[in-house]
């Protein structure tokens, strides 16, 4: 069945719903195998499945229940409860071209694209008390993308980011009291978000298995926060870089499976990395504990500040690390030791740094 074929036949089998709702399921259907792009036409619409089954799901949400009198929470733009139906079966649909990207079990809200000013979403009701989260910020529209603005009290515990793409860049500005994610270049259409009453802010972007990955250089995501606002950020992302800049917290685990991570000056008690395909360049890292695993990358640190406990696994790359102090400050345990030593003995075993390299080099210097 051809996309138009496939298209005709669920509009005209969704006939019974409003007239807005059958134009917002069709319009986001032909999204959807316009990401499929002609080569993957039909499959996509095998996956889907037939016109009849799919207007079938839809209209057997439009029940008595599902048309209540109860208004529509404010806190965001109404949407059709067919969506619903799709996540299920969507959710097998998600990117998986890279082998550890994760899948996140807690619930998150729909964001729909925002167009215009008059469709921004009004400030939310308070929620019930025994809710498990809160209403999530409310995003404003930008001409490239959205704008979300979240307190110091939304992001307390922890800043969550799953993304199949997209360049993320963190900017520390002293002047401003709240936190800004700036989303460009993102359809929208596939961003979702939610905000924890613990202070746990999750953003999550997926798009479908055949989504035309056209504008991965386009997309860019820059946080801007005051200083030491940031208490725990968890990143997940499969394609593209992240730029740490001079982000000051407690604990930051990266993983990512094709791009880069780059700081000037990055200050962290506790920091995991796990990076597939790509290198990591630090110009100045001030972190009692730091575990970077790189499977395909260099490891390029110009000055490790403070450390107690340090490991750094590299499987095909180069690692070039610079350690405050002397050598004797450290215990030192490698199994390929070029250019350096020991001296005299006299190791602290408090402080150990662990390298390892399987077909790289290691180059190890000191401040002193």
């Amino acid at each position: 069945m051809t996309r138009t074929a496939f298209l005709a036949a669920l509009e005209r089998l969704l006939a019974p719903l409003p007239e807005a709702e059958r134009k917002d399921a069709l319009s986001y259907y032909e999204d959807y195998l316009d990401a499929a792009g002609p080569e993957n036409e039909a499959r996509a619409i095998a996956e889907l499945g037939s016109p009849e089954e799919v207007a079938r799901k839809i209209l057997d949400e439009q029940s008595p229940a599902g048309s209540s009198a109860a208004p529509t929470s404010p806190a965001r733009k109404p949407h059709s409860r067919w969506r619903m139906v799709l996540g299920g079966g969507l959710a097998v649909l998600v990117l998986v071209c890279f082998f550890f990207q994760h899948s996140k079990a807690t619930p998150v809200q729909p964001v729909e694209p925002v167009s215009s000013a008059s469709e921004i979403p009004a400030s939310s009701a308070e929620p019930a008390a025994e809710s498990a989260s809160t209403q999530p910020a409310v995003p404003v529209s930008t001409p490239d993308g959205l704008t979300f603005s979240l307190s110091a009290e939304m992001v307390s515990d922890k800043l969550s980011l799953t993304l199949d793409y997209g360049s993320i860049l963190f900017v520390v500005d002293p002047n401003v009291s709240d936190i800004t994610l700036q989303f460009d270049g993102f359809r929208t259409r596939y961003l979702t978000h939610s905000n924890k009453k613990d202070g746990t802010a999750e953003f999550s972007y997926h798009v479908p298995k055949y989504y035309a990955l056209l504008d991965i250089d386009s997309a860019v995501l820059t946080i801007t926060a005051p200083e030491n606002i940031l208490h725990e950020i968890d990143i997940d992302l499969a394609m593209g870089d992240v730029d740490l800049g001079t982000l000051s917290l407690e604990e930051l685990d990266l993983e990512l499976a094709m791009g880069d991570v780059i700081a000037n000056s990055l200050t962290v008690k506790d920091a995991d990395f796990n990076l597939a395909m790509g290198d990591c360049h630090i110009d100045h890292l001030t972190a009692p504990k730091f575990d970077a695993e790189l499977a395909m990358g260099d490891c390029t640190i110009g000055m490790l500040s403070g450390a107690q406990d340090v490991s750094i696994s590299v499987i095909t790359g180069d690692t070039d690390l610079t350690l405050e102090g002397s050598a004797s400050d450290y215990l030192l345990v490698t199994n390929e030791l070029k250019d350096t030593s020991i001296h005299d003995g006299k190791a602290n075993t408090s402080r150990k740094i662990s390298l390892d390299s399987v077909t790289g080099d290691l180059s190890i210097s000191y401040t002193n």
